[in-house]
């Protein structure tokens, strides 16, 4: 059917339709509002092969158990901003990472309270799998991308009881999360490998102020991830280990209470 001037209705929305996306492609699409925080971080939970259930409750009751301590929340609320996004990841082979808890935004005791009780309610994603953290740190890096906050520092935070069987090379994945930008720590758990420091700190960590946390064995654990998470926040100063070398930390075989600060 054809209206005034012979231009039929099909050949008005048709136009309509260009003339719209003319306007699209002239005006930017607004952006998402990108909230501030004093930290993004990244928690990625080993759930390979060398991993048994016991020592997967351990990593997840620990990591609750950290968000539930009130140093920790000092440690948060006493940033510029007294704010930090969270994401936790599980990982394991080079196809084998998810979200399992997404961006959260961690402004108080209740905010912290709240994501351990999410946290501490995980169900294990994998239940066998070989070990690529180069593809733990490729899906990490990706995190970051449009996750809704901005902060001056980034981490992906890597928790690992073996080396890499599976993958690309460890090293093109570091050097791509740097390129971005973010800082690559990591918590080693030394009960099966006692050089796992050594090898993670030469490397997979990266970026200013890295650093390789040690626990001698998964029962270690709960304390170990405390204290990191205390040292990532607050940006604890730390010694290096000889010249231009990697941080390295280690926490003691019988963990007593963190030191004063």
């Amino acid at each position: 059917m054809e209206g005034r001037g012979g231009i039929s209705w099909l050949q008005r929305v048709v136009r309509g339709a260009g003339l719209i996306a003319l306007l699209a492609a002239a005006c930017p699409a607004a952006t998402v509002a990108e909230v501030p925080v004093d930290l993004e971080l990244v928690l990625a939970i080993d759930s390979s092969d060398s991993v048994d259930g016991r020592e997967y409750a351990l990593q997840v009751g620990g990591l609750a158990q950290a968000f539930r301590d009130s140093a920790v929340h000092e440690a948060i609320g006493g940033g510029p901003l007294g704010s930090i996004a969270v994401a936790v990841v599980e990982w394991s082979g080079r196809y084998q990472q998810v979200v399992q808890v997404p961006w959260t935004r961690i402004d108080g005791p209740a905010a912290a309270t709240a994501l351990a009780a999410e946290i501490g309610g995980l169900r294990r994603a994998f239940d066998e799998g070989v070990t690529s953290i180069s593809g733990a740190l490729d899906f990490a890096a990706a995190q970051f991308a449009g996750n809704g906050f901005v902060a001056a520092r980034r981490v992906i935070d890597i928790s690992s009881d073996g080396v890499q069987n599976q993958g690309r090379r460890i090293d093109l994945a570091r050097d791509a999360a740097l390129a971005k930008d973010l800082i690559i720590n990591a918590l080693v758990i030394l009960n099966e490998m006692p050089d796992l420091e050594e090898y993670f700190g030469e490397r997979v960590i990266g970026g200013l102020g890295a650093f390789v946390m040690a626990a001698n064995d998964y029962p270690d654990y709960p304390e170990a991830i405390r204290r990191k998470l205390l040292r990532e926040i607050g940006q604890t100063p730390v010694s290096r280990r000889g010249g231009d070398q990697e941080q390295l930390a280690r926490l003691p075989a019988s963990a007593g209470p963190a030191p004063p600060p």
